[in-house]
């Protein structure tokens, strides 16, 4: 159609008729001309006006041209010529605008066809280019978010691992409070918060998030991850003592074992996905320092009596027998063995003898300071460095540690025993200045002992 409004072509329609009702009051010879004009808007009524309009248009003209044969204007031939020719040429321009609609359908050649399946293409490939840069932004984003695992794997101790993933999250999320909380066979062990640019968070203790009561949520929510926003749950971060706006907490879980949980305060939620990303790596990355600081413990750790091996109290008899010359200090070592113990082997066997030598180390262990260290010398026999003790104190520690074994009867499985240890005592600077004399000696005083009948504590 032509791009011409309707409303124009039925304003021409009536301005034709007005103009034509003026020059018949006022007639200059030229009144008829008007209405042989009339035919021409016909011709684009088709193009431009719907069916109604039209013939509202014609309605309108059919009445003018009565009015004209009734002022005796026009005779009634006139008004029939005049009709028929409208409506002919108005039926003309439909069958002309009919055969222009077929002419452009058949000239839709292939060429059109091709041009249109052309652009489609295009605009199908546009879309697929803004599809994959969309991809490969968050392919990078991701990307980013697994260089945690370059992060952290130098991290061996638990407090290299714990700068490492809060220097990461730092460096790649918006957040104002992070807070990290371990756990061993679902209790609390530790926790440990880091604050972006609040130097004041920590310095009131009461408005920290509670980390007991956070626990106990979490808990509550069958360890399952979440998000919330303060509008949402006011009441609730009033309990946990969060300060900021949302709240985020992910669970990690090493199969059914849960190791951690990861609390993040004041982070959108569109960071909520990317976490849950890296939840998994974490928890593999704690686990794997877990796993180190059980290595590291069964390196120095005896198996079976849970006190330290020989070598590592060698390594800190040297590191205490410097402190001791450089501060001008005292410590005393004590050699401790249990009584008879080959015959308890011989009767009860050795399940029963290494169950006997494990409650051993469990009394001596509840005997002495945390400072003071027991390792397990060789067989049946301890050895326990106190440090800053003089003789006499050590002959005191050695007579407590002598009847807390004597005291009680040993279980062992089924069977109930009284054991006894017989224990030497030596004190540097007195008995040696070096670790080989002053265990020499402490031995020497073990024999004094064993010599006086056992159950003795004795000094070179």
């Amino acid at each position: 159609m032509l791009r011409v409004k309707p409303f124009v072509l039925y304003a021409v329609t009536l301005a034709l008729i007005v103009l034509s009702w003026i020059f018949y009051k006022f007639p200059h010879g030229d009144e008829y001309l008007v209405l042989f004009v009339l035919p021409l808007v016909f011709v684009l009524a088709p193009f431009v006006a719907r069916l109604k309009g039209i013939a509202v248009m014609m309605a309108a003209t059919l009445a003018l041209l009565v009015f004209y044969c009734y002022s005796r204007a026009l005779n009634p031939v006139d008004v029939v010529v005049i009709t028929l020719m409208l409506l002919i040429v108005t039926g003309s321009a439909y069958l002309l605008r009919y055969y222009h609609r077929i002419s452009i359908e058949y000239c839709d050649t292939d060429i059109l066809k091709r041009q249109r399946k052309y652009n489609s293409m295009i605009n199908e490939l546009e879309s697929i280019d803004r599809r994959g840069a969309k991809i490969e932004n968050e392919l990078g984003r991701i990307s980013r978010l697994y260089e945690i695992t370059k992060r952290l794997a130098p991290a061996l101790k638990f407090e290299e691992m714990l700068d490492a993933l809060f220097n990461f999250i730092e460096d790649n999320f918006n957040f104002e409070h992070i807070h990290l909380l371990t756990f061993q066979d679902h209790e609390m062990t530790r926790s440990t918060s880091k604050s972006a640019g609040d130097d004041k968070y920590f310095q009131d203790e009461k408005n920290i998030l509670d980390y007991s009561a956070l626990a106990g949520h979490v808990k509550e929510r069958e360890y399952k991850p979440f998000f919330m926003a303060r509008e949402e749950a006011e009441e609730l971060f009033g309990k946990l003592r969060i300060r900021s706006g949302t709240f985020m907490a992910f669970p990690l879980f090493l199969g059914s074992r849960l190791l951690a949980l990861l609390a993040i305060e004041g982070a959108s939620k569109s960071s909520y996905g990317r976490f849950r990303i890296l939840i998994s790596q974490i928890a593999l990355e704690f686990r794997k320092v877990e796993l180190y600081e059980e290595v590291e413990t069964l390196s120095v750790i005896d198996g079976l009596t849970g006190v330290y091996l020989r070598r590592y109290l060698m390594e800190r008899f040297n590191e205490e027998l410097d402190r001791a010359r450089r501060l001008g200090l005292t410590f005393s070592i004590a050699m401790v063995d249990v009584d008879h113990f080959k015959n308890c082997n011989d009767k009860h066997g050795h399940l029963v003898g290494d169950a006997v030598l494990k409650k051993i180390a469990d009394r001596l262990n509840r005997s002495v300071r945390e400072v003071d260290m027991i390792c397990r010398y060789g067989g049946e026999e301890f050895c326990i460095m106190l440090p800053e003790t003089s003789k006499s104190l050590a002959v005191s520690v050695a007579q407590r540690l002598r009847r807390s074994v004597e005291a009680k009867t040993i279980k062992a499985f089924d069977i109930g025993m009284k054991m006894t240890v017989s224990v030497g005592v030596s004190t540097y600077p007195e008995d040696g200045d070096t670790m080989e004399l002053l265990i020499e000696k402490a031995d020497t005083a073990l024999y004094k002992a064993k010599k006086r009948g056992r159950n003795e504590v004795c000094t070179p």
